[in-house]
C-alpha cells in the first residue's frame, strides 16, 4: 500500500534528514513538591541491606512463573563495548534522547539522560558527547574514522522507521527488509564490538504497514524501540484503533498506550524477550501539524515512561524536537525550569530504582483492575502498578503473593505506608496516568 503523506510521518523524516545531513544518580534526593509527579528514592537499596533482615532469607517468589527476558544488565556483556563501557552494571538504566545536539550533553545529562540514540552530525567531534560522561549509538553518518575507538560509543543506529519507509530506500515492506539487511550486514562487518538498534513505527499495529516483514525487522538488530505519540497525535490515536489487537472501547489518549506499544513490538521476537526494547516518549510537541495536535504534560510523560517500564520496556527514548509554543525546538534543554525539574525528577526516579528493575519478573495477578510489574530484591518484592487500558482511576486493592509476609506496604518515593490486612492492601490512583511502587518484606 502507498505510504500516507502524514505530517507526523513526512516532518520527522524531514527533520531526520535535516539533522542528519547537517552534519542520573540513584538515590538522587529531589524533595521539591512536584504536582502529579514522583521521584522514587530507594533507601532501602545498599544503604539498609539489612534492615528487614532478609536479604539472604528464602525469596517466595521463587515459585511463581516468570516473564521471559533477555538476561538484564548481563545482555550487555555479549557486546565489548557496551560492557567495557559499563552497561552490565545492574544500577544502569538506558535512558536516551532521540539526535541530540552535540554542545547540549553537558545539559542533556543534568536531566538526567544518558545516552544519546543518534547524534547531530554538525561537524563536532564524537568526544563532546562521550566526554561528558554520555553514551552514543551513533548513525551511520558518523564515519568509521570519527568514531575511532570511543570507548563510550557503544552501538550503531541502523535507521529510523524503516517498517513506513522512512528509514529505508525500498518501494514496499519487502524492499524495506532487504534495504534494512544490508545496513545490518554493513555494520556488523565492522567487528568493533558494538550492538545495532534501529526504532519502529506503525509496524507494530499489524495494519498494511510492513505486513510480512515486521518481525524480521525487529529480529534483526540486538535492540528495537518504538515510536507513537499517543497523548499528542490525534491522528495516531486513530491509526492505533485500527490495529486489531487494540482493546475495545479503551481510549489510546493514555499512559497505557505507551505499555501497549511495548506489549505489541515485543511480540514480534523470537523468542518473546530475546533482546531489550525501548519505547519512546514525546517530550513535548513531537513535530505535529495535524489538527488538535496537543504538547505532552510532565504528568502525561511520567506515566507514559512507567506504564513503558511496567511493559517490560528496558529503556526509554525521548523524542525532544518541538514545534509547540511551550518549550523551544529542543524540549529538554530549551524550556522552562519548572517543566524541566519535573522531567529531571522522573528520570531520577527511573535510576533510583533500576537495580530491582533490571531484575527478572514474576507473574502473578494483584487484582483486575490495575497493571503491575512484580520484582523481587533485597528480601522484599516490588510491586510496580499503573492504570491500564480499558481500566479506571480510583480506589485499587492488592492481594499479595504467597509467602510475602509484611504488615505494611511502604510506597516507595511518596513518604507512606500502607497497611496489610487479610493479606492484601489498598491504595488510591488519581488519574489515568498514576502509578505507584510498593515494596513489602519477605
Amino acid at each position: 500500500m502507498p505510504k500516507v503523506a502524514h505530517p507526523e510521518f513526512s516532518n520527522k523524516k524531514r527533520h531526520s534528514r535535516t539533522l542528519l545531513g547537517v552534519g542520573a544518580a540513584v538515590g538522587l534526593a529531589l524533595t521539591a513538591t512536584l504536582v502529579g509527579v514522583t521521584a522514587p528514592g530507594l533507601g532501602h537499596l545498599g544503604s539498609e541491606p539489612n534492615a528487614v533482615g532478609a536479604i539472604d532469607a528464602p525469596n517466595p517468589l521463587a515459585s511463581l512463573p516468570t516473564i521471559p527476558w533477555e538476561g538484564g544488565p548481563a545482555y550487555w556483556s555479549k557486546f565489548p563495548m557496551a560492557k567495557s563501557a559499563g552497561w552490565t552494571d545492574p544500577g544502569f538504566f538506558p535512558i536516551s534522547v532521540f539526535m541530540g545536539k552535540p554542545e547540549h550533553a553537558a545539559q542533556l545529562k543534568s536531566m538526567g539522560v544518558n545516552t544519546y540514540m543518534g547524534a547531530e552530525h554538525d561537524g563536532s567531534l564524537i568526544s563532546t558527547i562521550t566526554n561528558q560522561g554520555m553514551f552514543v549509538i551513533a548513525q551511520d553518518e558518523w564515519t568509521q574514522d570519527e568514531i575511532g575507538s570511543d570507548s563510550k560509543t557503544v552501538a550503531w543506529f541502523i535507521s529510523d522507521e524503516c517498517d513506513i519507509g522512512v528509514g529505508c530506500t525500498g518501494a514496499n515492506a519487502q524492499e524495506n527488509l532487504i534495504d534494512q539487511k544490508s545496513k545490518v550486514k554493513r555494520v556488523l562487518a565492522f567487528g568493533d564490538g558494538r550492538f545495532t538498534m534501529a526504532n519502529y513505527s506503525n509496524g507494530v499495529l499489524d495494519t498494511y504497514w510492513a505486513q510480512g516483514t515486521m518481525a524480521e525487522l525487529v529480529n534483526l538488530v540486538d535492540v528495537a524501540s518504538v515510536d507513537k505519540y499517543a497523548y499528542t497525535s490525534p491522528f495516531v490515536d486513530n491509526q492505533m484503533l485500527q490495529s486489531p489487537h487494540w482493546p475495545v472501547g479503551a481510549n489510546p489518549v493514555s499512559a497505557a498506550s505507551y505499555g501497549w506499544l511495548a506489549d505489541r513490538l515485543r511480540s514480534y521476537q523470537t523468542p518473546e524477550g530475546v533482546h531489550p526494547n525501548w519505547v519512546f516518549i514525546e517530550a513535548a510537541m513531537p513535530l505535529l501539524n495535524d489538527p488538535g495536535s496537543l504538547t505532552v504534560t510532565p504528568e502525561q510523560i511520567d506515566g507514559a515512561v512507567w506504564s513503558a517500564i511496567i511493559h517490560e520496556a528496558r529503556g526509554v527514548a525521548y523524542f525532544q524536537h518541538n514545534n509547540g509554543a511551550t518549550c523551544g525546538f529542543y524540549s529538554l534543554v530549551d524550556c522552562d525550569q519548572g517543566r524541566l525539574d519535573q522531567i529531571r525528577a522522573i528520570n531520577a526516579g527511573i535510576q533510583s530504582l533500576a537495580p530491582v528493575i533490571n531484575t527478572q519478573s514474576y507473574q502473578f495477578k494483584f487484582n483486575d483492575t490495575t497493571n503491575t510489574m512484580l520484582k523481587a530484591y533485597q528480601g522484599s518484592a516490588y510491586i510496580f502498578a499503573d492504570i491500564g487500558l480499558g481500566q479506571s482511576p480510583g480506589p485499587k486493592r492488592f492481594a499479595l503473593p504467597p509467602g510475602v509476609t509484611g504488615t505494611t506496604v511502604e510506597v516507595v518515593g511518596e513518604n507512606r505506608t500502607l497497611p496489610v490486612s487479610g493479606h492484601a492492601f489498598g491504595d488510591t490512583f488519581d488519574g489515568e496516568y498514576s502509578h505507584h511502587v510498593y515494596r513489602v518484606s519477605f
